[in-house]
């Protein structure tokens, strides 16, 4: 079915107890110039702190009337993500932190970087400050030998392929978001679900690329606003390996996370969705176009 009222992009921002940092980033992204027309979609999955209660009492000033704010109840990132995108009218979906400063132009560049190098997802680099002001440029993620994610810190200095696009910034044609369908609906609470994301891209034939010259500062928290514990961590990673690794190599992901603590928590919680899992595996080995083993040899990850 068509969807009314389309814009070029819908820009999604899940948050929880994001504090002033949301009204900045909104504020950055809004008074931001670009060509392509676009919707910000607010997820506000279960905050304690009011910090979207800015978008319920300002609209009879008409500053963010536009704005879309869903409030959901601890979906987790990956839940959230997906509750943005099944309401979001935009050719390209956008997903970003809520804790980010945009420049001129950046939403242009993201979209122009997919049409100029026929690519589906795409990602500028990453300026991870404590105050905005100075830190570290990523560009892209990888893994390394033990499925540790580990952010690329050499500047290509032109558009490049890269394993994983960060969720701190990323954007995808609605396309192949709804062919590799979305985010993995069997994740909870926080992390992995762009590396889900983007390595099911790459199965699926898609590309993913990095735009160096496009640039989004991040300001990195030194501490979680909400509760993160290490068993969702291993479980959602367990997850992903049960739903795109061959057995060999989900077997040796199994005896890397085993050393964890949390592990048999994560154990328990894929034991009681397996069924699920497994049926979700059968569909992804089936439609994809790639075998896992080309994803770690595209990109030199011994695992």
């Amino acid at each position: 079915m068509e969807i009314e009222n389309l814009v070029d992009v819908s820009i999604i921002i899940p948050c929880k107890n994001e504090s002033n940092n949301l009204i900045k980033t909104i504020d950055s992204i809004m008074f931001s110039k670009n060509s392509f027309t676009f919707e910000i979609i607010v997820v506000d999955d279960g905050s304690t702190d009011l910090c979207t209660d800015f978008l319920k009492y300002t609209l009879i000033k008409n500053v963010y009337k536009n704005i879309h704010l869903i409030e959901t109840n601890s979906l987790g990132c990956s839940g959230a993500k997906n509750a943005g995108a099944k309401i979001a009218r935009g050719k390209y979906l956008v997903f970003c932190d809520a804790h980010i400063k945009v420049q001129d132009g950046w939403l242009d560049s993201l979209v122009n970087t997919l049409k100029d190098q026929n690519a589906s997802l795409s990602a500028p680099s990453i300026l991870y400050t404590k105050n905005f002001i100075s830190g570290t440029y990523a560009y892209g993620a990888t893994w390394n030998k033990s499925l540790g994610y580990t952010w690329l810190l050499n500047n290509p200095n032109s558009i490049e392929e890269i394993p994983f696009a960060p969720a701190t910034t990323l954007c995808i044609t609605r396309e192949c978001f709804n062919k590799i369908n979305g985010f993995d609906t069997f994740f909870i609470g926080y992390g992995v679900e762009d590396q889900e994301l983007c390595l099911k891209s790459w199965l699926y034939g898609y590309k993913i690329v990095i735009n160096p010259n496009i640039k989004v500062k991040h300001l990195f928290k030194e501490k979680h606003s909400y509760k993160i514990t290490n068993d969702c961590l291993i479980y959602n990673t367990l997850c992903l390996a049960y739903s795109h690794f061959k057995k060999d190599r989900l077997k040796k992901t199994i005896t890397i996370f085993k050393k964890h603590k949390g592990f048999s928590v994560a154990a328990n919680n894929i034991k009681s969705n397996i069924v699920e899992i497994l049926r979700q595996r059968d569909k992804y080995f089936t439609e994809r176009i790639h075998s896992d083993d080309y994803f770690f040899k595209k990109f030199n990850i011994y695992f």
